[in-house]
């Protein structure tokens, strides 16, 4: 790995560092400050996501076009509107601001992924990716655990949330730091299986519902919003552990991808079965949640830069479109399946995930 690798990875740890508090927060301040149904809060995260594809893919798009640490510097830069919502004074406002910082959030994300693709060689590249998951959830993890002592402390959502810019900024910073190569991908162009891939990721996405619905599970099963935020740290920080040994470890782009689907479908379906026991069989779901993410963040983008053509942004932007998609899908579902009971909820979630898995295992076969 060159040092490219490392600044760009360290971007994405002091990014999450910021913002993954307040992704932690908006569940908790749009259901138990504002007081909004949970179904509400599903179609927001929808929007969020819905919408968000658009950026998604103007990102990939411009990042080939005019280069990809531009693009990702000017999204990264505008994520700091996420860390302004914990001053909003009503839910429309603090709606409005956590979709602002949201977008660009997606916006760049693409590029970022192509700046990496430019820093390695193909045989590097599923290790390259495994270390920036590692260290980008690495910072979340942090995130959520200031969070959490932050509330545990009586603090207010205004005096922690303005604070997460800090660390946004620093993350361009290493951005800018890094020298990416802008030339030509030498990747083989392959639209069959780029396609099955984006079909495959966004089944995952309708499956990997945003992590404010294992959030309100756990404060609901222990009347405590701490322990619900925490939930999030267990996520990231197994995710975070787990993807740096993939890192180390040789593993096929495919097996690592279809391990990943089917361990969210196991995760999911334990939700259902461990509610009653609280955070003691809670947090365990969680923590298969971040292993299943490790899988398809290290081998989702290590396939489409493979076989994504010359046009690697676009390439970027198509997956992180069709994650999109399944992002908007399966937050409203899950929203409306969550107002009825938690079981239709996870049980739906469960079962795409599997579909996922099907969809990659016929693709090895062929």
């Amino acid at each position: 790995m060159n040092s490219d690798v490392y600044k760009i990875s360290f971007s994405a740890f002091f990014a999450d560092l910021g913002y993954q508090a307040v992704v932690a927060s908006f569940p908790i301040i749009l259901v138990f400050q504002f007081h909004l149904p949970i179904y509400i809060y599903g179609v927001v995260e929808s929007v969020s996501y819905g919408v968000g594809l658009i950026f998604s893919f103007l990102g990939g798009a411009l990042a080939d076009r005019y280069g990809s640490k531009r693009v990702a510097i000017f999204g990264n830069l505008l994520i700091t509107l996420l860390s302004f919502t914990g001053l909003a004074q009503n839910s429309l406002e603090a709606i409005g601001l956590f979709l602002s910082g949201w977008f660009m959030r997606n916006f760049r994300s693409p590029a970022r992924r192509t700046m990496l693709v430019q820093a390695t060689s193909e045989n590097e590249r599923s290790r390259a990716f495994a270390i920036l998951h590692s260290l980008d959830f690495l910072g979340g993890l942090i995130a959520v655990v200031y969070l959490s002592v932050g509330l545990y402390l009586r603090l207010s959502f205004a005096e922690i949330l303005p604070l997460t810019a800090i660390p946004i900024l620093i993350s361009s910073l290493f951005l800018y730091l890094s020298r990416p190569r802008e030339g030509k991908s030498t990747a083989r162009r392959s639209g069959k299986v780029l396609g099955a891939v984006a079909l495959a990721s966004l089944l995952f996405g309708i499956s990997t519902y945003s992590p404010g619905f294992p959030i309100i599970t756990v404060t609901q099963s222990t009347s405590q919003i701490y322990l619900g935020t925490l939930t999030y740290g267990f996520f990231l920080g197994s995710s975070s552990g787990f993807g740096m040994l993939l890192s180390r470890l040789r593993m096929k782009d495919y097996l690592g991808l279809t391990l990943g689907y089917l361990v969210t479908a196991i995760a999911s379906a334990g939700f259902i079965f461990l509610f009653p026991f609280r955070e003691i069989g809670l947090y365990p779901m969680a923590i298969l949640l971040g292993v299943g993410s490790a899988f398809a963040e290290t081998f989702e983008p290590s396939i489409a830069s493979k076989v994504a053509g010359q046009n690697v942004g676009t390439g970027m932007g198509i997956l992180s479109l069709s994650r999109g998609i399944g992002y908007f899908v399966g937050n409203s579902v899950m929203g409306i399946l969550y107002s009825l009971s938690y079981v239709y909820a996870y049980a739906f979630a469960s079962l795409v995930a599997l579909g996922s898995t099907v969809i990659i295992l016929a693709l090895v076969r062929k």
